[in-house]
């Protein structure tokens, strides 16, 4: 039987621990031993009837798991206030503001700060980017998309919400339309947008969806999220901490959506929406 003080129980074992004499020491008072984990469950768990309870528990652990992204922990929170009884869905407090938000359920928060980039000089460096493309020989067209092509995942690049998964796909656009494409279409879109602001985990999720709503339009819908979580096995992961809290412009996670117009062959762009999420608690 471990020793430890975990999910699947309120009661202290016999034997305590290592860990468990660190979570006394730092108790505030005697109702407060245990990890946060622990102590949000024995708050919460007479807000799930029995057959919700297993997978309440699980949720409660990834809101604390220093190895889950704050995205899937927002994802947890979500999930662990559906499965609360009505009576108890209104202790999940969610506030979505043009500064920053915030998901919290009694002692656990997760907060993030929000940004919106400026429009005007977003649109004028890609209109820039695109006349660029435009007019580069075929063989230099494309080259950082190609090499986030060649990296890609099944999802990274869809037209239509459908994967694409090969390079001939973009045969079918014209000459103009591609050099939008492989212009806006690639990884350095996302430090254009969220301007100082950084994650240095070396794992980035990375999605663009590209539709065409009128003849003569592109709509690119565009995606990125990083997390330094996701490297909690790496070597790195101690310096990737303390760069974090060194250093004012790193966090700890970042998340970037944008929705793009382009139309008149690149001469009109339009930043139809953007909004960068970051986080700085380790």
């Amino acid at each position: 039987m471990s020793s430890s003080v975990g999910l699947d129980t309120t009661r202290i074992h016999p034997q305590i621990s290592a860990g468990d004499l660190q979570s006394i020491k730092g108790a505030s008072d005697r109702e407060h031993i245990g990890n946060p984990a622990t102590r949000l469950w024995d708050k919460i768990v007479d807000w799930f009837c029995g057959t919700d309870r297993v997978n309440a528990k699980k949720l409660v652990f990834d809101l604390y798991s220093p190895s889950m992204t704050d995205q899937n922990k927002v994802k947890a929170f979500e999930q662990l206030r559906e499965l609360a009884g009505a009576n108890f869905q209104e202790n999940f407090k969610v506030y979505d503001g043009p500064r920053f938000q915030s998901y919290s359920v009694l002692d656990f928060k997760l907060e993030f700060d929000v940004r919106s980039p400026d429009p005007d000089s977003v649109e004028g460096t890609l209109k820039n980017d695109i006349m660029m493309e435009g007019v580069r020989i075929p063989e230099q067209q494309g080259r950082q998309f190609l090499e986030d092509f060649k990296r890609r995942q099944e999802r990274t690049f869809t037209f239509d919400s459908k994967p694409i998964d090969d390079m001939s796909f973009f045969d079918q656009f014209s000459s103009q339309e591609r050099a939008t494409i492989f212009a806006v279409c690639h990884q350095g879109l996302f430090p254009l947008l969220s301007g100082p602001v950084m994650c240095m985990s070396n794992h980035q999720e990375m999605r663009f969806d590209i539709s065409k709503p009128g003849p003569d339009d592109l709509r690119i819908q565009a995606y990125m999220e990083k997390d330094i979580a996701a490297d909690v096995e790496s070597a790195d992961y101690e310096q990737l901490q303390q760069q974090v809290t060194e250093y004012e412009g790193v966090k700890k996670s970042l998340k970037i959506e944008a929705v793009i117009n382009v139309w008149r062959g690149g001469w009109e762009v339009d930043l139809v929406s953007a909004e960068v999420l970051s986080q700085n608690n380790v």
